[in-house]
C-alpha cells in the first residue's frame, strides 16, 4: 500500500513538471467602437392601415389596435362615430363594437349580441375569429347579468316573504298571548268557584 502511494506522488510530481508553464495574462484588446449611424438603423415607424373587412395581417393589426384604443376614450368614439358621414359596413362594425362595451345598458348589449353573430357571419374567417371573442365575452357577461338579476329578484321575493311571514307571525302571537290570558281568565273564575262551592 505503501509502495503504490509513493508511485502514485511520484507520477503526479513527474505530470506537474512535464507541463508548460502558463503564458502571463495580458490585458485584452479592445476592439474599436463603432457609432450607429442614423441611415444605418431606421426608426420603425407605425403602419396606419385603415380599417377595412379584410383579412390580412396589417387590417387585424389596425382591428387590435383600435379596440385596444377605444377603451380608454368610449365617449370620444361614439361623437366621433355619430358625426362620421359615411356609414358603411366598417361604420357598422366600429357601432357594433363600441355598443358591446359593459357600460351599454343590458337590453342594448343583448340585441348588438344578435346583430354581431350575423355581422360575424359575413366577415373573413380572420376577422371573424378576432371579433369573436368580442362575442363570446358579451355573452358571458350578458348571461352573469342575468344570473346576478335572477338572483336579486329571487332574493326580493324571499325578503317579502320573510317580512309577510314575520307580520304573520306576529298577528299569531298576539293571539296566542290574547288566547292565554283567557285561559288565565277562566282557571281564575273556575278556582273561585271551586273556592266558593267547597266553603259552607
Amino acid at each position: 500500500m505503501k509502495t503504490g502511494l509513493i508511485i502514485l506522488f511520484s507520477l503526479t510530481l513527474a505530470g506537474c513538471q512535464l507541463t508548460p508553464p502558463l503564458a502571463p495574462e495580458t490585458a485584452p484588446q479592445a476592439l474599436p467602437q463603432i457609432e450607429p449611424t442614423a441611415s444605418h438603423s431606421p426608426a420603425l415607424e407605425p403602419v396606419n392601415t385603415p380599417l377595412s373587412l379584410h383579412d390580412d395581417a396589417l387590417t387585424l393589426q389596425a382591428w387590435i389596435s383600435y379596440r385596444a384604443s377605444i377603451l380608454n376614450q368610449m365617449d370620444e368614439e361614439r361623437e366621433l362615430l355619430a358625426n362620421d358621414s359615411v356609414q358603411d359596413d366598417v361604420w357598422q362594425l366600429k357601432r357594433t363594437i363600441l355598443q358591446l362595451h359593459p357600460d351599454t345598458p343590458y337590453l342594448t348589449r343583448l340585441r348588438i349580441q344578435m346583430q354581431l353573430a350575423e355581422q360575424l357571419a359575413a366577415l373573413p374567417a380572420p376577422l371573424a375569429a378576432l371579433l369573436s371573442w368580442d362575442l363570446a365575452f358579451n355573452q358571458k357577461l350578458l348571461e352573469a347579468e342575468s344570473a346576478v338579476s335572477a338572483l336579486t329578484r329571487l332574493n326580493a321575493q324571499q325578503h317579502d316573504n320573510i317580512e309577510r311571514l314575520q307580520k304573520t307571525n306576529k298577528e299569531l302571537q298576539k293571539k296566542i298571548d290574547a288566547l292565554t290570558q283567557i285561559e288565565a281568565q277562566l282557571n281564575q273564575s273556575t278556582k273561585l268557584q271551586e273556592d266558593h262551592n267547597g266553603q259552607p
